[in-house]
């Protein structure tokens, strides 16, 4: 277990961006759009709105961004928890095009809202390389790769299992799918740049601002906070994994899912590069959703994964994550970690983001894992549709949002999850 007190328990993206601490702020009396959850969703649709001529506050019950925001590992893609190919058996041929069109837009988005508000972000346009953990899920990554780059023109290698070597020097894959626009970005400094952007265009942030009530009246809402009530026309809910008993509808329909991430110490641009070769991000079919990749300065290696799906005590996951960490590379077996942290990820029960309107509240959630490029554009899209736009139609409108049985948002559950999927991949790896 890990003992060491020298390893930060804090996000590795948080010494370059450290969070915000408490500030006095006034709350207006009234305002046109009150935005819960200071994240990259809730700061985009800030900044869309500001700059419309709409007065925003924007509420948080903590510093703004310290939650999945600026803990993530960072990479950015067009993707959905759901393949082309399962898009296509759920949905239809044309439906899963939309969809997946609708993934690369925000990719796209993401791209020009950081170099055309010169965010300093560490935006790499690297590439991605997905490893097939077993054979079977080579078979269909090749397939996949096919249908993308027949029906939608993407660019995409499918990789041998020697070519994976080129990117990861590691042989636990039978191939892979290189997607060569994908990339990554400092969550951290992204999330920073995106917060001084919303507010120089006139959005009121307030972090340590708790909501504690959303009343609706003929007028509009009252938003209760514990300092103080506003009035606003509209309301937004940008709460992700955080969404709980204020809007419980919501809440009904997202399960919050940790993902637990550790740094290297320093280890030197040379010894990175022989590791990762190329400068790609890593991730993988397995159960486990191992991420790897270099850090902005590469000097270091950032790994995360499902150490479990239920909240464990952060010395365990570390403990896991070095563990596999040297199985990927063994030369690392003299390595330390500097940071160990998680981050819960917003899960959905169509494994698709909802957004839209729900007892008055706008909503954009549930980024399923894929939240860096996806929430920001998200985000933008409400505020489009608030403000009457559109261009605010996304090919997510007409699509389910469904609540989850006999679920109120306590995931008590998340423990029997994490024995399912572990015995899954070893049943997979026998």
């Amino acid at each position: 277990m890990l003992q060491a007190e020298s390893v930060s328990r804090e996000p590795y993206w948080w010494d370059a961006a450290p969070r915000e601490r408490p500030v006095e702020v006034a709350l207006p009396v009234h305002c046109d759009v009150a935005i819960i959850g200071a994240g990259y969703t809730g700061l985009s649709a800030a900044l869309t709105l500001a700059r419309a001529g709409r007065s925003v506050v924007v509420l948080d019950a903590g510093a703004p961004g310290q939650g999945a925001s600026s803990r993530s590992g960072g990479m950015i893609g067009h993707g959905h928890r759901l393949s082309y190919l399962r898009l296509i058996e759920r949905f239809g041929a044309e439906k899963a095009k939309a969809l997946v069109r609708e993934g690369m837009a925000s990719l796209d988005f993401l791209k020009a809202l950081i170099t055309g508000e010169k965010i300093d972000a560490a935006l790499q346009v690297c590439g991605r390389m997905r490893g097939a953990s077993t054979a079977a899920d080579y078979a269909t990554m090749a397939r996949e790769g096919d249908a993308l780059r027949r029906d939608l023109g993407m660019p995409i290698e499918v990789l041998s299992k020697a070519d994976v070597r080129r990117d990861v020097a590691a042989d636990g894959y039978h191939g892979g799918l290189l997607f060569q626009t994908h990339g990554a970005v400092h969550p951290a400094l992204f999330h920073q740049g995106l917060l001084q952007r919303a507010r120089a265009a006139g959005a009121l942030l307030a972090g340590y601002t708790p909501v504690t009530s959303v009343r609706r009246d003929s007028e509009g809402f009252a938003v209760d906070t514990a300092r103080g009530s506003l009035r606003t026309a509209d309301v937004v809910a940008a709460t992700n994994a955080d969404t709980g008993r204020i809007t419980p509808g919501l809440a009904r329909r997202l399960v919050p899912l940790p993902s637990f991430l550790i740094a290297t110490e320093p280890l030197g641009e040379s010894r990175v590069r022989s590791l990762i070769p190329n400068g790609r991000m890593i991730v993988e079919t397995s159960a486990k959703h191992r991420f790897l990749r270099p850090s902005p300065d590469g000097k270091r290696l950032v790994l995360g994964g499902r150490a479990a799906l239920h909240p464990i005590p952060l010395e365990q996951a570390a403990d896991w994550l070095t563990k596999e960490l040297r199985t990927f590379f063994p030369s690392l077996a003299d390595v330390q970690i500097s940071h160990v942290w998680t981050g819960n990820v917003a899960m959905t029960r169509s494994d698709l983001p909802g957004i839209g309107r729900r007892d008055g509240v706008w909503y954009a959630l549930g980024c399923n894992g894929s939240g860096v490029a996806l929430m920001p554009y998200l985000g933008h899209k409400l505020a489009l549709k608030i403000l009457g736009k559109p261009e605010g139609r996304t090919a997510y409108d007409d699509m389910p949002f469904p609540a989850i049985p006999f679920y109120s948002g306590n995931a008590w559950f998340r423990p029997l999850m994490t024995w399912w999927f572990r015995a899954r991949d070893r049943l997979l790896a026998s």
